[in-house]
């Protein structure tokens, strides 16, 4: 029996994927939406159009993949306390959005909302804090730490919001960011936050008095 042959063409290099994610960003970011096209990605990463084609179909859902590939360790956490999780998570996502990638992420998902195109990002990005922050709460009540959950929504809608605020406010100054500056805002704004969260849920007032 003669050996299998291998296929024509180069073979593929295990970190044409990477490449190909970390190019999609840098090319949303030089040209935005309307100029970001496969054929750009590809040059940019050092590939042939058709190494992009064989692993996304079009360039929505490789700009999708490149900022959930991005995003994947915000939500890393476990101190072993509420406020300890929350501080870690809002570490990680105001350090993200700092990031020029991460900005790149909060203009892309801007621009699903307000074009109604790739909403995957909107929805993948979303999904995947409230996953995050779902986590952390969930631990806290196994724990044992008193969290309302008639407020849980609402504060991680502020706690992420705020977060937002701080990054759109700072701009991409990045050099002139400490880690400590980013763990003091951050700290401040979960103590802030936190006695919302941990507040019992009072019981309706007995009509019957």
């Amino acid at each position: 029996m003669t050996a299998a042959r291998r296929s024509p063409g180069r073979p593929r290099r295990a970190d044409a994927e990477r490449r190909i994610l970390d190019a999609a960003i840098d090319e949303y970011l030089e040209r935005g939406a309307s100029g970001f096209t496969i054929d750009g990605v590809a040059r940019r990463a050092g590939v042939g159009k058709s190494t992009v084609y064989l692993r996304w179909p079009d360039r929505d859902t490789l700009l999708v993949d490149s900022v959930l590939a991005r995003s994947r360790a915000i939500e890393d956490v476990d101190t072993g306390s509420l406020r300890g999780d929350l501080v870690a998570l809002s570490v990680n996502m105001l350090r993200f959005l700092l990031d020029p990638v991460g900005f790149a992420t909060l203009r892309l998902t801007v621009e699903a909302v307000a074009s109604g195109s790739t909403r995957e990002v909107t929805t993948g990005v979303a999904d995947r804090h409230r996953r995050a922050a779902g986590l952390v709460l969930a631990r806290a009540a196994e724990r044992g730490e008193p969290v309302n959950p008639g407020t849980q929504a609402r504060v991680v809608e502020c706690l992420y919001g705020a977060i937002t605020m701080k990054a759109l406010a700072h701009g991409l100054e990045t050099d002139a960011t400490s880690e400590a500056t980013i763990v003091a805002a951050c700290v401040e704004l979960v103590d802030l936050l936190l006695p919302l969260l941990l507040e019992h849920v009072r019981p309706p007032p007995d009509p019957a008095r």
